[in-house]
């Protein structure tokens, strides 16, 4: 026969790190259709970051995070970013169990594809 839990309000609190809600929302973006993965290379990684990327803070025990993403030219970019916005507070909530007071999206880059024969991020 299991084990019954005392309800979870009485076993102690959860504390999760910012740094869990940052991989969580870095990770979410890019499940979005239209995000694109980007790894700045050379002088470039000076000045530029890994994309998709993430901050998080705690407000009060509610996730903020502020999200940069990269998308393809030609997809528009207002409904990429929506579309990681939904998807990365639904993704925060289910699985750090935070609720998210808000999710900035930035697309910061737009590739090129490939079969333009010279790729780019503008």
């Amino acid at each position: 026969m299991p084990d019954i839990l005392a309800p979870a309000a009485e076993r102690g609190r959860l504390d999760v790190h910012p740094r869990v809600v940052e991989a969580v929302g870095r990770r979410s973006a890019g499940e979005v259709e239209g995000v694109v993965p980007t790894r700045p290379t050379g002088l470039d990684s000076l000045v530029r970051h890994r994309l998709p990327g993430a901050d998080a803070r705690d407000d009060a025990g509610r996730a903020r995070l502020e999200v940069q993403v990269a998308t393809l030219w030609g997809r528009p970019a207002a409904d990429v970013a929506g579309r990681v916005q939904r998807h990365v507070a639904a993704r925060v909530t289910e699985l750090t169990g935070l609720p998210v007071e808000a999710v900035h999206v930035t697309v910061a880059a737009v590739v090129v594809p490939e079969d333009r024969h010279d790729r780019r991020v503008l």
